[in-house]
This record gives C-alpha cells, sequence and structure tokens, in this order.
C-alpha cells in the first residue's frame, strides 16, 4: 500500500486487503482527487485515519459496520457519502467486501452536492438524502453492470461529466485550502484572511459550507495526517510532533490522543 494519500491507521492485516487506486481524468482533476476499491477477502477491522475529503461510496459486495463506543455496531448502507473527519473510525468488513470510493478534492464536493458540506462532518448520509431520482438511478445502473475496474472508472467519470457543476471562477476557498496543505497545516488562519483581503466570518462561514469543517480543524487534520502521508521516521516524541507541524509535545501528545485514542509512543 502507497504511503501517499493512505487512507488506514492499522496495518496488520493488509494481507487481507487490496487497494486499487485510479487517477481521475485531467478534465476531473480539480474536482476528484482519486477513485479507490478496497477487496477484503477475509473478515478484517480497519482503522480509518483522519480525512480531510469527502467521498462517495458504493458497497458493491459485502457489508461494512462502523464501530461505536461501547463496542456497539451501525451497518453501513450501501450507497453512502462520508464527510471530513478530525478523528480515527472503526470499521469491520465482512468477508468478501468490495468498496468502491469516489474522493473529491477538498472543497469541491459541491461541484455534486448541493447541501451545506459541513452537514456531511463526521457522517455517513445516504445517497438518498441528497441525490435526486435520476442520479440514484444512474448509478445504480453502473454497478450493476459487470466488467473491469477500469471499465466501471469510465462510466463513473461519465457520471461526473453529466452531473458536475464546472466551474472556472476564482476560488478563494480552494486557495486557502492549497495554502493550508502546501504548508501542512501550519499556517495561521489569520495569515489566509490577510492575503485573501476577506472577512474571517464569512470567510470561515463559506469554508465550512463548502470544505466541511472549519478552517482550524481542517489544518488540525492536515497536520496530523502528515505523520503518515510522507512515510516519515521517529525516534523521540518530540521529533514525531515537530515534523508533523506541532510547535510543542503535550500539544501533539493530546492531539493525538484525542484523535486515535492511542498514545504516539505506540506508534514509535
Amino acid at each position: 500500500m502507497e504511503r501517499k494519500n493512505i487512507a488506514f491507521f492499522e496495518h496488520g492485516q493488509f494481507s487481507k486487503v487490496k487497494e486499487y487506486r485510479f487517477d481521475p481524468d485531467r478534465m476531473l482533476k480539480d474536482y476528484v482527487k482519486e477513485f479507490l476499491i478496497v477487496e477484503a477477502s477475509d473478515l478484517v477491522s480497519l482503522e480509518t485515519l483522519p480525512s480531510t475529503s469527502v467521498s462517495l461510496n458504493y458497497i458493491i459486495s459485502g457489508s461494512i459496520e462502523m464501530k461505536q463506543k461501547g463496542d456497539a455496531t451501525i451497518k453501513l448502507p450501501k450507497a453512502f457519502a462520508f464527510g471530513v473527519a478530525r478523528t480515527s473510525l472503526h470499521f469491520d468488513f465482512s468477508e468478501g467486501t468490495t468498496l468502491f470510493a469516489i474522493i473529491f478534492n477538498p472543497g469541491m464536493a459541491p461541484s455534486l452536492i448541493s447541501c451545506p458540506i459541513n452537514d456531511f462532518f463526521e457522517k455517513f448520509i445516504a445517497y438518498s438524502n441528497f441525490l435526486n431520482p435520476n442520479q440514484l438511478s444512474q448509478i445504480e445502473q453502473i454497478f450493476a453492470e459487470q466488467g473491469k475496474y477500469a471499465d466501471l472508472i469510465k462510466r463513473i467519470e461519465k457520471f461526473l461529466f453529466d452531473e458536475i457543476l464546472f466551474t472556472q471562477k476564482k476560488d478563494n476557498i480552494k486557495e486557502a485550502v492549497n495554502e493550508i496543505i502546501h504548508s501542512q497545516g501550519s499556517t495561521s488562519i489569520k495569515k489566509i484572511v490577510d492575503v485573501l483581503a476577506v472577512s474571517r466570518d464569512s470567510f470561515e462561514k463559506k469554508f465550512r459550507k463548502q470544505v466541511g469543517t472549519s478552517p482550524k480543524k481542517f489544518s488540525n487534520i492536515v497536520r496530523f495526517r502528515n505523520l503518515f502521508e510522507n512515510g516519515h521516521k521517529y525516534a523521540t516524541l518530540t521529533e514525531m510532533g515537530l515534523n508533523a507541524g506541532y510547535y510543542d509535545q503535550s500539544h501533539f501528545i493530546k492531539d493525538f490522543k484525542v484523535i486515535t485514542g492511542k498514545n504516539p509512543s505506540k506508534f514509535l
């Protein structure tokens, strides 16, 4: 499994899991980060990293349950969206499960989803709650057809070409997202607002609606994911935190525990 764009925190059961990643057509690259297919050959439990992106998911075969506190579980619907997430989440994949995901670039889900994206924050929402009947019918038909994954991607891309609201206008939120990602979550929101010359209140409201969470939380997720996406190796907790963009060890340890429920020393 590639370290870049890593989805899962736990690696011990990867012998039971296969991932297939596909880059979108160049005309979709501004909107779609990638297409991801996950196959679980056996019963497997996985823990996700916090996510900066909204995804549209479809369970092609098998089933997936999400673990909650107290060991309760929720069975996920066959077709669902999942929003930006600040915490790690635990999932059980049944034997023979295949999951397909369209992963949007941060801030670009509104090109297909008309409702506020912050409504999706750390939530699983069935397609029927935000797609129209015609769109639902098209998606069902796409996945009903058998064939190679490459053919499935082509059908999905055609659907997106037909449904996405393409726009070339200047977008301050896209600029802000790019700056946060480029700085690995270390740039200040005040600096971004000053550069864009916009009101902080209106900026943050628009950011939450378009990206799915506040600029501060988004920066926090980007900073945390930097621990895993760039394949760092650490000797100490201090080094781990500093390389990820944290200013002190205590803040880093507190954040790590809140996000994963684990002490970072277990990762060393």
